[in-house]
């Protein structure tokens, strides 16, 4: 990974993330994105995630967020509906969707919803953004579902610890004795770059 200066840091605007990121993504602008795509996003448990985007990230973190693009994981063509569930919990909604707009201009580019993971049915201190691309912006697309990605911003609160699991690279999780990384196969082949 390149090195970067003291003080460097990825904080981009909910306008930026939508307009310059999400979109340049749906539109296939982008080559060498700051942002990991992960293929199956929704499958993994959140403390497994930040020690995967270490890997597969080309912008270090701050410890409390990290970027992701994923396909969009809609269960059906034509279906609105998202399978969020984990090996460990599942994301839960916890709001109506926000309008992300243009600062001058008041346009409507995208909406964000926010998830909270929970174990069983306690809550914990994980936190998800999703960002959805408006369709109105894009030829050929009719509706949120189709578009091809969605932008993923994963958020720990400080009562949470990263290290709630340590079943990335094949110790125990705190729920069971299966390493992450053998239900996932081969997280290498499973990661876009």
């Amino acid at each position: 990974m390149e090195r970067f200066q003291v003080g460097f840091r990825f904080l981009p605007t909910e306008e930026e993330l939508v307009s310059n990121y999400l979109k340049s993504k749906v539109l296939g602008y982008v080559d060498n994105c700051v942002i990991p795509e992960l293929e199956d996003f929704y499958a993994w448990d959140p403390w497994d995630l930040p020690r995967l985007y270490q890997r597969i990230s080309n912008i270090p973190s701050d410890g409390w967020a990290w970027y992701f693009f994923c396909p969009s994981p809609y269960l059906a063509q034509g279906s609105d509906r998202i399978k969020r569930q984990t090996r460990s919990g599942k994301w839960k909604i916890t709001c109506q969707k926000d309008d992300i707009k243009t600062r001058d201009t008041k346009a409507l580019i995208g909406t964000k919803r926010i998830l909270v993971f929970e174990k069983g049915r306690a809550k914990t201190g994980w936190v998800m953004h999703e960002y959805h691309l408006n369709p109105k912006l894009l030829d050929g697309y009719s509706s949120t579902f189709q578009i091809p990605y969605i932008l993923c911003r994963l958020k720990r609160k400080p009562s949470e610890s990263l290290e709630i699991s340590p079943s990335f690279g094949g110790g125990s999780c705190a729920t069971d004795d299966t390493p992450v990384a053998s239900q996932h196969e081969d997280t290498d082949q499973e990661v876009n770059r």
